[in-house]
């Protein structure tokens, strides 16, 4: 190619160029309410704690000249190398730049929350609590962005509420939501089962028809063995939880006492066990939060990773509780592996033990009831919760207590 034809046509890209990053911009009509903050566009380094993560200058003149769902793409891909890495810290602001480039790709929300509220862990494996709410935050931000998308209400009532939380109320709200946008069948039985966890065990019932009923109907016009096997599982929880209900009705006529007690015994410096006595069959969980006696649960209005360094709140709660074995329990805490994670920086500290039979599994259920309804105790019993009924001892502690 000769060199004036060269001049010329670089010369005409550069014409075009202008032309080009117009039409991008106007690719997507609701492109606008979704453009990053120009102070966003402009920053080539963002930060998690003492991990700064560089955005190359290629990648912020690919998002100013309108390429921003390639750029967003090549970032996730990065996203991706830092996971397998083990590098956790630095995709979190990696996610936050992806969503603000390109807020329609919602498994980028759905990854970025489920790091926060999952894979910060200390030593004993046990996640950062102060990440939960802004987790659930992102998830909320992806909503608003997707709100015609079944996905992420599904991500916020399930993974979030369901499983991290113990928010069976909210888990109900958020997965109800997702039901109403198409999503698939098994999104319709998970609400059957956040119906149950929050003691509404009729509405858990009238659901599981409900499957059962939209997946027959379904086969009866083309058959599809996953569709199938839904059908099935419907049917048995259906019976299984009449059933249930009957059985468990019968035996809250004679409340199983629990006798339960717990005791905090500092072991040494920031190190201390939990133990105690509990009525139910081997492997019921026992629930522990140690957690500043002044904290209130923020409800911030926008998404931010940023959490407050002097907090603690150490939880051990759902599966992640101790194990029943003999009617006893017993653990051992060393909070000296992980201060940053366990700062301990205040005066007071308020040590919950407790049962909750809702976040039990079906066979403890059986001893405790769907809410609590066959369990009673003489000491610790706390129905302050309409419709629930749980056993909780409460320590109140000074920090010399535990450093």
């Amino acid at each position: 190619m000769k060199q004036s034809t060269k001049v010329v046509l670089i010369l005409v890209m550069i014409a075009l160029l202008p032309v080009m990053v117009k039409l991008q911009s106007e690719i997507d009509p609701q492109r606008k309410q979704f453009l990053p903050e120009r102070q966003i566009v402009s920053s080539v380094v963002t930060q998690v704690g003492n991990n700064p993560v560089v955005l190359p200058s290629q990648f912020v003149a690919g998002a100013l000249i309108g390429f921003r769902e390639v750029v967003a793409g090549l970032l996730w891909v990065r996203c991706n190398d830092f996971f397998h890495s083990g590098n956790y810290d630095a995709i979190v602001p990696l996610t936050r730049i992806v969503t603000w480039l390109d807020p329609h790709q919602i498994d980028v929300y759905s990854v970025g929350a489920w790091h926060l509220a999952y894979n910060f862990v200390d030593r004993q494996s046990r996640a950062d609590r102060r990440l939960l709410i802004p987790a659930m935050k992102f998830l909320e931000e992806g909503i608003a962005n997707n709100p015609n998308l079944w996905d992420l209400y599904f991500e916020l009532g399930y993974t979030m509420n369901y499983w991290k939380k113990h928010d069976y109320d909210k888990a109900v709200y958020w997965i109800r939501e997702a039901t109403k946008r198409d999503p698939p069948y098994y999104v319709h039985t998970q609400l059957a089962h956040a119906y149950e966890r929050s003691g509404q065990v009729d509405k858990a019932i009238e659901q599981w028809r409900k499957c059962y009923n939209m997946t027959n109907k379904a086969l009866k016009k083309k058959f599809d063995e996953s569709t199938y096997q839904i059908r099935e599982v419907s049917k048995k929880n259906l019976d299984l939880t009449i059933w249930r209900q009957m059985d468990r009705a019968e035996k809250a006529k004679n409340p199983r006492d629990l006798n339960f007690d717990a005791e905090f015994k500092r072991l040494g410096p920031r190190k201390f066990r939990i133990s105690g006595r509990i009525n139910l069959p081997d492997g019921a969980r026992v629930e522990v939060s140690l957690v500043d006696a002044d904290y209130k649960e923020p409800s911030p209005k926008k998404f931010s990773w940023e959490v407050d360094p002097n907090l603690t709140m150490m939880y051990d709660a759902g599966i992640n509780g101790i194990s029943v074995q003999d009617g006893r329990f017993d653990r051992v805490y060393d909070l000296s592996l992980d201060p940053k994670q366990h700062p301990l920086a205040k005066d007071k500290y308020v040590l919950t033990v407790w049962f909750n039979p809702r976040n039990a599994t079906q066979d403890i259920k059986d001893a405790s009831g769907f809410s609590g309804e066959c369990m009673t105790d003489k000491r610790y019993l706390d129905t302050s919760t309409k419709g629930l009924r749980i056993v909780k001892k409460v320590i109140i502690l000074d920090r010399e207590d535990i450093i």
